[in-house]
C-alpha cells in the first residue's frame, strides 16, 4: 500500500493545487458574472447543454479510458485512437452545425443558431488534444495538465469579464471558452512528447471499441439523463427558472466536483496498476471511500445548512430562488464520490458491461421520476434528481458486491460515521442560524462546525481522519521548506 499511497498523494497534490487555485478564482468569476448577466440571459446559453453533452460522449466512444487501462500500449494504439477521435468528432460537429436552425426553432430562441455553430467548431478542435491528455494521465503525470489547465483558464477569464461588462451577455462566456480552449490546445501540442503518426490498427480499434463502446453508451445515457432536466425546464418553463436551476445545481455540485475530478483522475490509473492483486485492490478501494468521506460529509452538510446565506451574500437577491434548489440537490449529490469510486472499480476490473447495465437501470428510474415530477414545477424536478442520486449510490454498491467480496454494508460503514459526525457538528447552525444575518452566519458557523467536527474525529481516534490530517500536514511542510 506504500507505493499506492505515495502515488495517490502525488496525484492528488497536483489535482488539489489545480482545483484549489482555480475554484476560488472561478468562484469569484461566477460572482462577478452573476451580477453582470441576468438569469434570463444565462438561461439562453444553458439551452444547448444537452446536445453538446451527448456530442462529447459520441466523439470519444470511451477510447480514452481504454487507452489508460492498457498497460502495454503501443504507438499504433495511440495513433489509432487519435485518428478515430478526429473523424468521429468532425462527424458529430458537422451534424450539430447542420441541426443548429432546428435547435433555434425548437426553443424559439434565434440566438441559438450562431451559438450552436460556434460551439460545434470548438468541439471538433478540442478533440484533437484528447489523446495527449490521456497519455499524461496514463503516465501518472498530473502536474502538466494541472498547470496547463490553470494557465488556460486564467487566460480566458479577463476576456470574459471585459466583454460581459461591455454588454456582450452570454457571448462573453462563449468567447471565453474559445480563448481558453485554443490556448490549451496550442500549448499541449507544443509541450507533449507524443505526436500522432499516420498509423491505423484494426486490432487496436477492435480492442478499444469492445471496452470503450460500453463506456460511451454509458456516458451517453448519463449525458441524456443529466441534461434532460435542462431540456424540460428550457422547453416548458422560463429561461430565468432554467438559470436559477442551473446555478443551484452548480453551487451544490461545485465542491463535490472538485472531489470527483481529483478522485477519478488519480484512482483509476493507480488502481489499474494493481488490478491483478484482489486483496490490495479491495483495501485501496475501501480506503479511498473512507478518506474522501472525511471532507465531503462535513462540507456538503455545512453547505446545505448555510446555502441561502451563501447565495444572498454572493449573488444577491435576484438569485435567491437558486438557494432552494441547491439545498435539495445537496442530498442527492453528496455521495456522488461513492458512485464514482465504484465506477472506477468496474473499469479497472474490465467490467464496462456492468457499468452499462447499471446506467440503464438508474437512468430508467431517473427518467420515470423526472417525468412524474415535471408536471409539478421546478422544485419537484429538483427532488426527483435527489431521489435518483440516492438510488444511484445504492445500485452502484450493489453491483460492486456482485463482482467482488466487498459487501454493501462494508461500503456504508466507510461513510456512515462521517455523516453522523457532520450532522452533530452542524447542530448549532441548524438551531441558531435564523437569528443572525448571512455574513455573521458564514463567519461564525462555518469555523464552529469545522472545529466541532475535527474534535469528534480526534476524540474517536479516527484512522481516515488521521490520514487526511497527515496528508495536509505533509503538504504544509513541503510548502514551508520550498519557501525557505
Amino acid at each position: 500500500m506504500g507505493r499506492i499511497k505515495d502515488e495517490t498523494i502525488r496525484g492528488a497534490k497536483w489535482n488539489i493545487v489545480s482545483r484549489c487555485t482555480m475554484q476560488p478564482v472561478q468562484f469569484l468569476f461566477g460572482i462577478i458574472l452573476a451580477r453582470l448577466i441576468s438569469p434570463e440571459e444565462m438561461g439562453i446559453l444553458g439551452l444547448t447543454a444537452i446536445f453538446f453533452a451527448i456530442a462529447g460522449q459520441l466523439k470519444d466512444c470511451g477510447f480514452g479510458a481504454a487507452l489508460i487501462r492498457k498497460q502495454d500500449r503501443t504507438e499504433a494504439d495511440c495513433s489509432t485512437m487519435f485518428w478515430f477521435n478526429v473523424v468521429a468528432s468532425f462527424t458529430v460537429a458537422a451534424i450539430l452545425f447542420a441541426l443548429a436552425p432546428w435547435f433555434a426553432s425548437f426553443y424559439a430562441q434565434p440566438d441559438l443558431l450562431p451559438l450552436t455553430r460556434v460551439s460545434a467548431v470548438m468541439l471538433f478542435l478540442n478533440s484533437t488534444s484528447s489523446v495527449h491528455w490521456c497519455l499524461y494521465s496514463a503516465r501518472r503525470d498530473f502536474k502538466t495538465p494541472a498547470i496547463v489547465g490553470i494557465v488556460s483558464t486564467l487566460f480566458g477569464m479577463p476576456i470574459c469579464i471585459f466583454l460581459a461588462y461591455n454588454g456582450w451577455s452570454y457571448w462573453s462566456l462563449v468567447i471565453q471558452g474559445i480563448a481558453s480552449g485554443l490556448f490549451s490546445l496550442i500549448i499541449v501540442w507544443i509541450i507533449s512528447p507524443w505526436k500522432p503518426r499516420f498509423l491505423w490498427s484494426w486490432k487496436s480499434f477492435r480492442q478499444f471499441f469492445g471496452f470503450g463502446s460500453k463506456l460511451a453508451a454509458t456516458g451517453m445515457l448519463q449525458a441524456i439523463y443529466d441534461n434532460s432536466r435542462t431540456f424540460i425546464i428550457g422547453k416548458f418553463y422560463t429561461p430565468a427558472q432554467l438559470a436559477n436551476f442551473s446555478k443551484g445545481f452548480q453551487l451544490c455540485h461545485m465542491p463535490i466536483n472538485v472531489v470527483l475530478g481529483t478522485v477519478s483522475s488519480v484512482t483509476y490509473p493507480i488502481l489499474a496498476t494493481i488490478q491483478d492483486d484482489e486483496e490490495r485492490l479491495n483495501r485501496a478501494f475501501l480506503k479511498y471511500i473512507s478518506v474522501v468521506s472525511v471532507g465531503v460529509c462535513w462540507g456538503m452538510l455545512t453547505l446545505a445548512f448555510l446555502c441561502k446565506d451563501v447565495v444572498l451574500f454572493l449573488y444577491g437577491a435576484k438569485w435567491e430562488e437558486c438557494a432552494t434548489y441547491a439545498q435539495i440537490f445537496v442530498f442527492g449529490a453528496m455521495f456522488g464520490y461513492v458512485t464514482n469510486i465504484n465506477t472506477t472499480m468496474y473499469m479497472v476490473r474490465g467490467r464496462s458491461d456492468i457499468n452499462l447495465k447499471r446506467e440503464i437501470i438508474i437512468r430508467t428510474f431517473g427518467l420515470f421520476v423526472l417525468l412524474a415530477a415535471s408536471f409539478y414545477g421546478v422544485r419537484a424536478i429538483c427532488w426527483s434528481a435527489t431521489a435518483s442520486g440516492i438510488f444511484t449510490v445504492v445500485i452502484s454498491m450493489w453491483f460492486s458486491a456482485r463482482i467482488s467480496t466487498i459487501t454493501v454494508g462494508r461500503q456504508i460503514l466507510c461513510f456512515a460515521p462521517y455523516l453522523l459526525y457532520a450532522l452533530l457538528a452542524n447542530a448549532p447552525t441548524f438551531f441558531l442560524r435564523p437569528f443572525f444575518c448571512p455574513i455573521i452566519n458564514l463567519c461564525v458557523f462555518v469555523p464552529l462546525s469545522l472545529f466541532v467536527y475535527c474534535g469528534i474525529l480526534y476524540y474517536r481516534r479516527d484512522e481516515a481522519g488521521a490520514d487526511v490530517y497527515e496528508m495536509i500536514i505533509s503538504k504544509i511542510k513541503i510548502l514551508t521548506k520550498k519557501r525557505r
